[in-house]
């Protein structure tokens, strides 16, 4: 939102006539702040809320054309209004306002075209690192660029492994295409609520998605447990969505374990950031076993060592479990939300 602000004053700045702003030094600035703030909130409502599940279905270059094609349309509007509002406050009709000497001016000289120019190419790489930014995920672009992971760091991490349910007869029923659409709808609402707890996206394995959390994070923005409900609540309010559009609802369930991880950046050719250890191996395992103790979501110990549970879900333990491939055992948790119609808050 503040780079709509920016962009809005800017250019109100630069075409309101100058004559207007020295006759009512006071009432300008003041209309101007006030146009510059509401064109940036209602453009980071219209970006945020509104179109996102549109935009998300183009293509990155589609994506890009939109968005580019937006941003401008957008700055061109406030140009005209404050023009507009220069010429009334000049004492000029609004209605005639093409007749106005100084707008003419505007149009045949580069006071105007070039501002516009500029946008268009400034909008144009802005919106490029925003595809690439979803490409890699949020973070990750700068991390790859100022090399943060180039060296191997050892970090404390949190995984969630949330796996969808009966994906096999949704795959046969609805066909592969059918059933990619439906795993991106469940993807996205899972990303949301990854975004919201302060989480990201490590990477899509099938029909599993793989999120992770910083430790220090846990209880600061937020937790994986939060963020199990609060796909939860996500995927219930697309209830409608999902039965129209595949006559089916998402279902899943999860795993979660913390613990220590080795994060680096690998590759060359196509650069990654990944994390190794033994934490997402018993996280992966974890989420396994929930079909075995008809659970939705298990924890391991340490995993609620690090994170609060969220309030409205109780805890069973379900003793130490031997996980495949791994010597040793972990102890387990069970979380159960009580009340199913709503999501917890945080204790």
């Amino acid at each position: 939102m503040l780079s709509w602000v920016l962009m809005v004053l800017v250019l109100l700045g630069i075409t309101v006539p100058s004559e207007v702003v020295s006759q009512y030094p006071t009432l300008v600035p003041a209309l101007i702040g006030a146009i510059g703030v509401t064109t940036g909130l209602l453009s980071a409502l219209f970006e945020l809320l509104w179109l996102p599940r549109f935009v998300r279905r183009l293509t990155s270059a589609q994506a890009l054309a939109f968005w580019t094609a937006t941003y401008v349309a957008i700055a061109l509007g406030v140009t005209a209004l404050a023009v507009m509002l220069g010429t009334s406050l000049a004492s000029q009709r609004p209605t005639q306002v093409l007749s106005v000497p100084t707008f003419k001016e505007l149009f045949a000289t580069g006071m105007f075209w070039r501002p516009v120019i500029g946008l268009v190419v400034t909008s144009f790489i802005v919106n490029l690192g925003r595809q690439v930014r979803l490409a890699l995920g949020p973070g990750m672009m700068m991390a790859l660029l100022f090399g943060r992971f180039r060296r191997p760091v050892d970090e404390e991490r949190v995984f969630m492994f949330v796996d969808l349910t009966g994906s096999t007869g949704l795959a046969q029923r609805l066909g592969s295409a059918g059933f990619n659409d439906f795993k991106n709808d469940f993807f996205y609402d899972v990303g949301q609520a990854a975004l919201e707890t302060g989480g990201r996206i490590y990477q899509y394995v099938g029909d599993q998605v793989v999120v992770t959390w910083p430790v220090r994070k846990g209880r600061a923005r937020g937790n994986a447990l939060d963020a199990f409900y609060a796909i939860e609540a996500s995927v219930r309010a697309s209830a409608p969505r999902y039965e129209r559009r595949y006559g089916a609802e998402a279902s899943f369930k999860a795993g979660v374990h913390a613990g220590p991880v080795v994060t680096a950046e690998v590759g060359y050719l196509k650069k990654d950031i990944v994390h190794s250890g033994d934490t997402v191996n018993v996280a992966a395992r974890i989420e396994a076993m929930c079909h075995s103790y008809g659970a939705r979501l298990l924890a391991s110990e340490a995993a609620l060592g690090f994170l609060d549970v969220p309030q409205g879900a109780t805890v069973e333990d379900v003793g130490e479990v031997a996980l495949r491939g791994r010597e040793g055992k972990v102890r387990l948790f069970r979380l159960v939300l009580a009340a199913s119609n709503s999501a917890p808050t945080r204790m």
